[in-house]
């Protein structure tokens, strides 16, 4: 271009269209003239150009650069496409994703945000985390904790659309160590919450009872070696553990094999007596001739073969403790006179002996049969029944609190597969058929099964195919006896909404998740247990050393 920028020459790769010879560039800029030296952009037809002025020997006047802009069009092509493959990835993301900048304004919001939180993109972009905290949108922001502390911040929060979900935000911090971008990702944790019940459930299904006892609460209670879920035997336990702060006799009478004997430690491990002497003697076991010898000693010469010093008895012994007499009704009448003066006064004779004996002692008796009618058949002294009566604990028999089978079978079941260094489990058909089995010897029976049953299968997994004869037979026969009652629909539905919510209520521990559960009204649950006398609240269980 000349000195007044008019163009001489233009490069060959330029059509005259674009740049003509002869027109004056400095027209297109406003200006007149352009100093030495002087640097100036012009806007042309075909972009921009850059203006030097100089002069020098050879060339005085204007030149003109200008740069083919095609590689910047390809580029923002490029980035176009970059750009969208972007936000169609932002946009497939099953997470939710929101992003604020560095004063927590939100600018960008995918659709997932909304399906899952249920906020519509426009209630938020736009908007800071601070007002939408403000105007309860939200209970809580993510973006306004990593703003505060520059740290990523996670928290569970449940959305107004009544998802439960998982946020995380991250902050993304640009050259000189600033937040610039806050990214927000939000989880929808109530399908996999969903799913995790469902596969809980499963399993549940699968296993039936097995390792029923890892998951047992409060409603299974381990004191020393009684183990229980019933109310009933949370009765029982009560009233040891409150006859145990008294020293009156007490008596404790249940079938042979429900764990008198185990009630009788807990009511002395919890008494005032605990740490001294707790003798035991079962009376059936020792003939007549030795068991008066034996809980009152003898003098010596008593009778022939006796010491010449004599023998303290049982009574001595446990002096400042407690004494069990077990199977107290196997007693002689002629014992029970003596028996009888010692509970009433704590004092006796030694056989052979004149000197009174006192002692501290005291007694707890138990047995499996009916005292007061073997008083009625004159076979056992009222005076003595009614003095060893003054407390009394009565232990239901197996049958009558099943919801304890279970418990109790896992619990010898582990305790043999120590002994017997084994790792048995019970199949689900088996664990049925022990529920419902009538249990004659009660625990005793029960834990004497196990233990064969640990011994004697070859597998891993106890089926019923190992059961003794006896007791298939005795299961096809309660079956059967079952099957010929004659009941209504009305008493078969009855029954069977009892079991029901009594199931639902144990399970879901209470009444409202028991109802949310089975998709009924709460009043529902509190009409049902009212109607089949069921714990809506049932007690706290207790573990006692």
């Amino acid at each position: 271009m000349s000195d007044n920028g008019t163009v001489i020459y233009v490069d060959p790769r330029f059509s005259q269209e674009e740049f003509k010879v002869g027109v004056s560039i400095l027209d297109l800029t406003g200006r007149e003239n352009a100093e030495l030296d002087d640097l100036f952009c012009v806007q042309t037809p075909c972009g921009i150009m850059d203006l030097y002025r100089i002069d020098t020997a050879s060339f005085k006047g204007l030149v003109g650069i200008l740069c083919n802009d095609a590689p910047s069009a390809d580029a923002i092509s490029k980035l176009e496409e970059f750009n969208k493959e972007l936000e169609a990835i932002f946009e497939s993301s099953h997470d939710g994703i929101v992003v604020a900048d560095s004063e927590g304004v939100f600018i960008r919001i995918n659709s997932s945000y909304e399906r899952i939180t249920g906020i519509p993109k426009d209630d938020i972009l736009g908007s800071t985390a601070a007002e939408i905290v403000d105007a309860g949108i939200v209970s809580d922001s993510a973006t306004l904790r990593v703003l505060r502390t520059g740290r990523p911040y996670t928290s569970s929060q449940t959305f107004r659309s009544g998802r439960q979900s998982i946020i995380t935000g991250s902050p993304i911090f640009d050259d000189n160590n600033n937040i610039f971008r806050v990214v927000t990702n939000v989880r929808d944790m109530t399908e996999i919450n969903r799913l995790r019940e469902e596969l809980a459930q499963s399993k549940e299904k699968l296993h039936h009872y097995s390792r029923i006892v890892e998951s047992l609460t409060a409603e299974q209670m381990l004191i020393n070696k009684l183990i229980f879920r019933s109310r009933k035997m949370a009765m029982v336990c009560d009233a040891a553990l409150k006859f145990a702060k008294v020293e009156a006799p007490l008596l404790i009478t249940g079938e042979s094999g429900v764990g008198k004997e185990v009630i009788a430690d807990l009511v002395f491990k919890n008494s005032l007596q605990k740490g001294a002497p707790f003798l035991k003697i079962n009376c059936g076991a020792i003939p007549e001739a030795l068991l008066e010898s034996e809980l009152f000693g003898y003098e010596g010469g008593a009778f022939t073969g006796a010491k010449r010093e004599g023998v303290p008895g049982l009574f001595e012994m446990a002096n400042g403790g407690a004494v069990l007499l077990d199977e107290i009704g196997e007693l002689s009448l002629a014992l029970q006179v003596k028996l009888l003066r010692f509970v009433q006064q704590k004092e006796f004779y030694r056989v052979g002996g004149k000197k009174i004996v006192q002692v501290d002692v005291r007694v707890i008796a138990a047995t499996n049969r009916d005292l007061q009618e073997m008083v009625r058949q004159k076979q056992f002294r009222s005076d003595l029944f009614y003095r060893l009566n003054v407390l009394k604990i009565n232990i239901p028999p197996l049958r009558d609190r099943a919801e304890d089978i279970i418990p109790l079978v896992n619990f010898f079941l582990d305790k043999f597969n120590k002994k017997y260094s084994t790792a048995k489990r019970i199949s689900g058909d088996l664990y049925r058929i022990l529920e419902g089995y009538s249990w004659v010897g009660n625990v005793r029976e029960l834990e004497n099964l196990i233990e064969r049953l640990v011994v004697i299968c070859e597998r891993d997994e106890i089926t019923t195919d190992y059961l003794p004869e006896e007791i298939k037979k005795a299961i096809v026969e309660i079956a059967a006896e079952r099957i010929s009652e004659e009941k209504t629909y009305r008493q078969a539905k009855e029954e069977f909404e009892k079991e029901f919510f009594r199931r639902a209520i144990e399970k879901f521990k209470t009444s409202r998740r028991a109802a949310e559960r089975l998709g009924i009204d709460h009043s529902t649950i509190v009409k049902k247990a009212a109607k089949y006398g069921l714990e809506l609240l049932p007690k706290p269980g207790a573990y006692l050393d």
